[in-house]
C-alpha cells in the first residue's frame, strides 16, 4: 500500500504543472475583438416590439455614417438619449464573440410616470473589423401610469460594413 500513496503523491506535482502550462493557452482562447477598419460605413437598424394587447409595426432605417473611432464599443449604434433618460454605466464583458454589453435606465415621464429599461446587447465585429453585427433586447416597464401599460420588449439589430472612405470636408 505504501508504495501505491507514493505514486499518488508524485502525481500532484505533475498535474500542477500541467495546470500551470495550459494557462497561456487558456487566455489566448478568448482574444480581444477587432478593432474597426476607420471610414464610411452603411447601416442597417431593424426593431420590433412586442407589447402584450397591442400590435407594433416593425421599423427599419439605414444610415450612413463616417467612423473614425475603431473601438466598437465607442460605435453611435444608439441614439442619443433625451435628458429624461438615466442610465448606468454598460458593463462590457469581451469574448471571442465580441462585446456583451448590459445597462439599465430610468426615465422621468409626464405626470409622474416612471420607464424602467434593461438592456442587453451583443456587439460582433467580423475578424477584420470591415463588418459589425449588434443584436439585442430592451426590456421597458412602465409604472405611475393612471392607467396600466404593459411592459413591452424590443429587439433591435444592426449590421454595419464599411462602404469606402469618408468623404472630405466642405469648406
Amino acid at each position: 500500500m505504501k508504495p501505491r500513496r507514493m505514486k499518488v503523491r508524485r502525481a500532484k506535482p505533475h498535474l500542477a504543472l500541467l495546470a500551470l502550462a495550459l494557462l497561456p493557452v487558456l487566455a489566448l482562447a478568448t482574444p480581444a475583438p477587432t478593432k474597426l477598419q476607420p471610414g464610411l460605413w452603411q447601416f442597417h437598424y431593424h426593431s420590433q416590439v412586442a407589447m402584450a394587447g397591442h400590435s407594433v409595426p416593425p421599423m427599419d432605417k439605414t444610415s450612413r455614417q463616417c467612423i473614425k473611432e475603431t473601438d466598437p464599443t465607442k460605435l453611435p449604434l444608439m441614439p442619443t438619449l433625451p435628458a429624461n433618460i438615466k442610465c448606468t454605466a454598460p458593463d462590457m464583458q469581451s469574448s471571442d464573440k465580441g462585446y456583451h454589453v448590459t445597462m439599465s435606465c430610468t426615465a422621468s415621464e409626464p405626470h409622474g410616470m416612471v420607464s424602467e429599461l434593461d438592456e442587453n446587447f451583443m456587439i460582433s465585429p467580423n475578424h477584420d473589423g470591415s463588418q459589425i453585427a449588434f443584436n439585442g433586447t430592451v426590456q421597458q416597464t412602465i409604472t405611475g401610469a393612471p392607467v396600466p401599460i404593459p411592459a413591452a420588449l424590443v429587439k433591435i439589430s444592426a449590421q454595419g460594413h464599411r462602404i469606402g472612405t469618408c468623404p472630405a470636408p466642405k469648406h
